[in-house]
């Protein structure tokens, strides 16, 4: 019985996608770009904009902190849109590398026996 259902589902979803006829549809559209409107800031003041709070806020991702997580943060994807409407200088103070994590004298910390690093690579964004 349960098996009836199924095939019962699966001919009416085949029988209403099915239901076009080929000149309703028009393979060669082409997308009219809309006019956008002008970005005003209107009564608000963007010059002074401060962000405070926790790790969400620093931007701590992957389990570190480190450069390319910080660049994604949302205090400076704000700060980037604020800056489009007269926003003023956003100051974000960043880590010193992109690796994140344990760190022994400025580097990875490899393991002992076969010299690989121990944690993961990081994720990276690229824009």
């Amino acid at each position: 019985m349960k098996n009836l259902k199924y095939i019962f589902l699966a001919s009416s979803l085949i029988l209403f996608t099915n239901c076009n006829d080929p000149e309703d549809v028009d393979l060669n559209a082409v997308a009219e770009e809309e006019a956008k409107p002008a970005l005003t800031a209107g009564s608000a003041d963007f010059s002074k904009y401060v962000a405070i709070g926790n790790s969400f806020t620093a931007g701590f991702t992957d389990n570190a902190l480190f450069v390319a997580s910080q660049q994604n943060s949302f205090p400076n994807l704000l700060s980037q849109k604020f800056s489009l409407v007269g926003g003023g200088n956003f100051s974000q103070p960043l880590m010193n590398d992109n690796i994140g994590g344990l760190l022994l004298g400025g580097n990875p910390v490899l393991d002992p026996q076969s010299g690989k690093n121990l944690f993961a690579p990081r994720l990276y964004f690229y824009s």
